[in-house]
């Protein structure tokens, strides 16, 4: 039978080669298995370790350099953005900056709107119950520290800045061929508030405070209304060569110069406060046609008459308790 024939084989034993050989097929075997046991496990972790990764959406502070917005995008109070170089809106794009947030600016950082800015409270809303401010970056901050915001000829109408704290820019609102509203805000610590060119801005219930200039406005064919703020501690609260400027319900008071006319036309700022009843007085913080010491151009005159006798109540910033110090 087989079976006994195979039981009276004599037993071969392996020669050194064939031992080498086994010994081999078994070590390969063992490494396989190994190397299979770690493949798995270091899959695992790899897998656990990205299934939480770190991205902008857990990072509380986004740095935007020399930045080019491609779609609409909205910044949220969550996350404080910080501003190097240029920020440009292109036309088409909207940038939405939530009430809450804080934008930083690195020195002579610039944002330029092409598209449609929206800063702050929305102008349905009722009322103002978060301020957004955009500052400097720099530690012990001064005026001129960043370029500011220049609108450049977007000829837009949607675009807004409601409850915002602006400071320590050149120019903190450079507003071009735009009208945009400006209602609500504080604007401090700027070399000039706002500079309107061609404009038809809405510029309402602001404080606008410290600064070099407060409000410059030029351009012949437009119409800018400037109501109901407090334009006060200036050296020149208002630089006007727009003589078709709407200026009233303010209180000009506190400033080196109240107003300074610029242009051969004459204009008239009724139903403003001065910080004083005296004619005299009001007339010397009032650079003019009328001042003697103006003899190199010819400049129009200010008509101021009729004045408040009282501080305009109701004009400038109108939610005081939400102001801090610098961000």
């Amino acid at each position: 039978m087989k079976i006994s024939e195979d039981c009276n084989k004599p037993y071969k034993i392996p020669t050194l080669l064939e031992q080498y050989i086994r010994k081999m097929e078994i070590r390969f075997i063992y490494c396989l298995l190994i190397f299979c046991l770690g493949l798995a496990v270091g899959t695992g972790c790899t897998m656990q370790e990205t299934s939480n990764p770190v991205t902008p959406e857990n990072i509380s502070e986004v740095v935007r350099e020399n930045y080019r917005l491609t779609e609409d995008e909205t910044w949220d109070p969550e996350k404080t953005y910080i501003v190097h170089g240029t920020l440009e809106i292109p036309q088409g794009i909207t940038l939405n900056i939530s009430p809450g947030t804080t934008v930083k600016f690195g020195r002579n950082a610039l944002v330029t709107v092409k598209g449609i800015l929206k800063i702050g409270t929305p102008l349905v809303q009722a009322q103002v119950t978060q301020l957004v401010y955009l500052t400097s970056n720099n530690i012990g901050p001064a005026s001129g520290d960043w370029n500011g915001i220049f609108f450049d000829h977007t000829h837009d109408l949607e675009s807004f800045i409601r409850g915002a704290v602006i400071e320590y820019a050149t120019i903190a609102l450079d507003i071009k061929t735009t009208s945009p509203t400006v209602a609500e805000c504080t604007l401090r610590f700027n070399e000039t508030a706002i500079a309107l060119d061609g404009s038809d801005a809405r510029i309402r219930h602001n404080d606008i405070i410290d600064n070099d200039i407060g409000i410059s406005t030029i351009g012949r064919q437009t119409l800018p209304r400037i109501e109901n703020n407090n334009i006060a501690k200036n050296e020149t609260g208002i630089f006007c060569e727009n003589v078709q400027s709407t200026i009233q319900h303010n209180n000009l008071n506190a400033n080196v110069f109240a107003l300074r006319l610029n242009v051969k036309f004459s204009l008239t700022v009724a139903d403003n406060w001065w910080g004083s009843t005296d004619p005299i007085e009001i007339a010397d913080v009032i650079i003019d046609g009328a001042d003697p010491g103006l003899i190199a151009k010819q400049i129009g005159t200010v008509t101021y008459e009729p004045f408040t006798e009282t501080r305009i109540a109701e004009a400038g910033f109108p939610y005081p308790t939400l102001l801090t110090g610098s961000k």
